[in-house]
């Protein structure tokens, strides 16, 4: 016996976090560098260092609350990065300045603290409200992205109290008069400034074609709810038509084994026939006991080698197993969807549903980035349903309870015990021949309460063979089947649902029927509104803190105007760099809204 693993969840953590660590200590370097552009070596130092002791203080914070390092904590220093520095800069340039004025050294430190103490309070303070919708949200995803309201609140105050003590203490120590790091920089600002100031109408002009481009440039972002993961794995799930038996399923696994070992890009497969492999992440939703499912875990020796392993492996699995239902996925991050696209028919009647079903199967089918394409009820099973005599049953003393064992006994087969063979054991089933199936009006009939038996044939009429519903799902207790579809990994859901929604919502549904998205759609739908009905409260809060900060509306409505610039950035960043925006995008501009 060999025994290896198939999945070990440590060192996939371990990786995640070594990656994200890397990242974050190449942010912290380039706020350094900028630091040291914008404001010269001493100054970029001590605000440098004042991040470093923020980042410590926080990393002390998050042991002591038990808050773990994984990919939300991690990206939320790094989404914080431009924040931390924002008050150690403050007292820094105000010492300088106090300094350049012949301020004596202890008093300009005092000054500096006392000047901008409660106002820097303030500032942050409305950071972290932009924060608070994470908080607030009680969806899944929230929960995922949970931590980021508590890092970015407790660094944000932590970076306020080393901004008072520390950085005030260091630029006491040594920063010196006439230390800006450049007159030239500053004079272009104060013309720029003074430019601005002398020609409002102008400058606002200005604003405008940069509004109007970025609602222009807005349609054009590609949405991705929540990203696939980038763990070199790939799931192989195989369905034949609902009551295949087992054996037909292992047999065509075992060939997929076959083809899957010979790949290049293959370096180990793990399978599992009637059910799922063990849930080994969050994310991997198991599939409920079907003798006519199996699944394949498939370790891939990196993870860009995924695309190329899908695309053949389609088309071979189209190939040699036409009258089955196969598909490759990855993980997700954060959601354990089944299908990237699904609409959902409610109504009383199976036969309509199927029938709206197939008509939005049709249209996803035609989509050129969908695949995959079913419904979760999937194909109907043969059923044969023999006719009783009960006439005759009676006479010959002969139940439906009689007649549906010695069915099974011939068709399925039924346990009769146990053996012990090499410390295992195996199932003892009884079980009728092809031939018995061939000439069922033969099949003896035993009694449970007698010791007689009869011919099947002597108390049935015959037998009927029709279709029957394999299941039958339902939402609020209402009959329920969803069209699904895959999506390819060069597209997006949101790009495929788009492309389709107009034909699928124009399906028209008798009286008493619904429609509704499901998929990646409907979380993403449940995710977005739930921050979005959370961001008023932390409106009010931030206003109200404004309001009293300048004891006024007017300087508040200001301060506030500029929040939609903050889209102008994000817009032009995403297409820059060809990134969709999803869920944690989303949380990140909320965030940066503060």
């Amino acid at each position: 016996m060999n025994i290896s693993t198939i999945a070990f969840q440590p060192d996939e953590v371990q990786k995640a976090i070594d990656n994200f660590v890397g990242n974050l200590l190449e942010s912290v370097a380039i706020v350094f560098i900028v630091l040291l552009i914008f404001m010269g070596f001493k100054s970029a130092t001590i605000v440098g260092g004042s991040l470093l002791l923020t980042i410590l203080l926080t990393l002390i914070y998050m042991n002591i609350n038990d808050i773990d390092l994984h990919r939300v904590s991690l990206g939320t220093f790094i989404l914080a990065l431009g924040m931390l520095v924002d008050n150690a800069i403050v007292i820094t340039d105000m010492m300088i300045a106090k300094l350049n004025k012949g301020i004596e050294r202890t008093q300009a430190a005092l000054d500096s603290v006392k000047e901008t103490g409660v106002p820097l309070l303030g500032a942050t303070i409305i950071a972290i409200m932009g924060a608070s919708p994470v908080l607030f949200s009680k969806t899944d995803a929230a929960e995922f992205a949970g931590s980021v309201f508590y890092i970015i609140a407790s660094s944000l105050l932590l970076s306020w109290l080393v901004a008072m003590t520390f950085t005030t203490l260091m630029c006491w120590l040594f920063i010196k008069p006439n230390s800006q790091s450049s007159d030239d920089k500053m004079a272009r600002y104060k013309q720029c400034v003074h430019w601005t100031v002398d020609n409002p109408k102008k400058a606002l002009a200005a604003l405008i074609p940069l509004i109007v481009v970025t609602a222009v440039a807005v349609p054009y972002i590609a949405i991705n709810f929540i990203p696939q993961s980038d763990r070199p794995v790939v799931f192989f799930d195989y369905w034949l038509p609902n009551g295949a038996k087992v054996e037909q399923t292992s047999a065509d696994m075992k060939k997929m084994e076959d083809w899957l070992l010979q790949q290049p890009e293959v370096e180990s497969i793990a399978t599992a026939i009637g059910g799922s492999v063990p849930r080994f992440s969050v994310t991997v939703e198991p599939e409920p006991f079907d003798p006519a499912y199996g699944q394949i875990l498939i370790n891939t020796k990196d993870y860009p080698s995924i695309s190329a392993l899908v695309a053949r492996g389609d088309a071979w699995v189209k190939e040699q197993f036409p009258n089955a239902e196969p598909r490759f996925r990855a993980l997700k991050l954060a959601t354990a969807d089944k299908y990237a696209v699904e609409a959902r028919f409610s109504g009383p009647d199976k036969t309509v549903l199927h029938q709206l079903a197939n008509q939005a199967k049709v249209i996803m089918a035609e989509h050129p980035d969908a695949k995959y394409v079913r419904d979760d009820w999937r194909q109907q099973s043969k059923v044969l349903t023999p006719i009783i005599n009960q006439d005759k049953a009676r006479r010959a003393g002969i139940n439906r309870t009689d007649i549906a064992f010695a069915m099974k006994r011939a068709s399925d087969g039924m346990p009769l015990g146990q053996m012990n063979l090499n410390d295992e054991l195996i199932t003892i089933q009884l079980r009728g021949s092809e031939q018995t199936m061939a000439s069922l009006e033969t099949l003896p009939v035993k009694s449970i309460i007698g010791l007689h038996s009869v011919p099947l044939g002597q108390v049935v009429d015959g037998f009927e063979l029709k279709s029957e519903e394999s299941m039958i799902w339902r939402r609020d207790r209402v009959k329920t089947i969803t069209a699904q579809a895959g999506v390819e990994r060069t597209s997006t859901p949101a790009t495929v649902r788009n492309a389709i929604k107009d034909q699928i919502e124009a399906i028209e549904l008798p009286p008493g029927y619904t429609m509704e998205w499901g998929g990646e759609y409907y979380d993403e739908y449940k995710a977005v509104s739930d921050i979005l009905k959370q961001l008023p409260k932390a409106l009010l809060i931030m206003v109200i803190i404004l309001v009293a900060m300048f004891n006024g509306f007017k300087q508040p409505v200001i301060i506030l105007s500029t929040i939609p610039l903050a889209a102008t950035g994000a817009t032009f960043a995403l297409l820059a760099f060809d990134k969709p925006f999803g869920f944690m995008a989303l949380i990140g501009a909320v965030t940066s809204w503060g």
